[in-house]
């Protein structure tokens, strides 16, 4: 908002202290008072009662900061339109009468981010955003009313399946590629506890190796 010097607001200004930078030039307009009604500057006043604005909308930029380090120099200035234009949907969002009370900073971040990427795989509704959002920061968490996904099944046979127990066999594929191997190597295959379902293999299915998926992708 935009304000000329001749509009002014009527506002009760209190006495400063004496030791007040500004205590001389206020004594001259107030005298002994302690309060006075005055009239001052309408942009002077908006200023007094709503600094502290850009120092919030910072505060909140910095929680999730986007900037990169680039030899470009529009490229800051991208990302600094980019989390103004975030940061003054929120307060926007905010002020609506029908927003949820109870959605925090992060959780209208993660919507803004989710509601880009499902636009780029067509038409989406406001609900579509809010159960993505939802299920991707919950994955984890598994309550009575949570539903199965969808896209669990497949039409792939090929699943690993735990062996009988205390039975270890040497996998199938590390075999192989000690036997394509042009150092010859001579030590005995790992053991593992798992195998396909539809081949029937032993493959390694472990933090070390995943010789199921590599089996399978050759």
């Amino acid at each position: 908002m935009v304000h000329d010097f001749e509009s002014q607001q009527e506002r009760l200004r209190k006495s400063p202290g004496k030791k007040s930078t500004n205590a001389k030039k206020a004594r001259e307009a107030l005298g002994d008072l302690q309060e006075k009604q005055m009239m001052i500057p309408l942009c002077i006043d908006d200023y007094n009662h709503n600094m502290g604005g850009v120092d919030i909308a910072d505060q909140l930029c910095s929680y999730y900061d986007t900037q990169l380090t680039s030899f470009r120099t529009w490229w800051p200035m991208l990302f600094w339109l980019f989390e103004t234009v975030v940061t003054n949907a929120y307060f926007i969002y905010q002020d609506m009468p029908q927003s949820s009370s109870t959605i925090t900073h992060k959780e209208f971040r993660l919507q803004c981010a989710w509601g880009l990427i499902l636009a780029g795989s067509g038409p989406i509704s406001a609900s579509q955003i809010v159960q993505s959002t939802k299920a991707k920061s919950t994955q984890s968490n598994v309550k009575e009313d949570t539903s199965l996904p969808l896209d669990r099944s497949c039409d792939c046979k090929h699943l690993p399946v735990h062996l009988e127990e205390g039975k270890q066999l040497g996998c199938w594929l590390c075999c192989w590629k000690q036997r394509n191997s042009p150092s010859k190597n001579t030590k005995s295959p790992p053991k593992t506890r798992w195998a396909c379902t539809q081949c029937d293999w032993p493959l390694c299915l472990n933090d070390e190796r995943n010789c199921f998926v590599e089996f399978h992708q050759l």
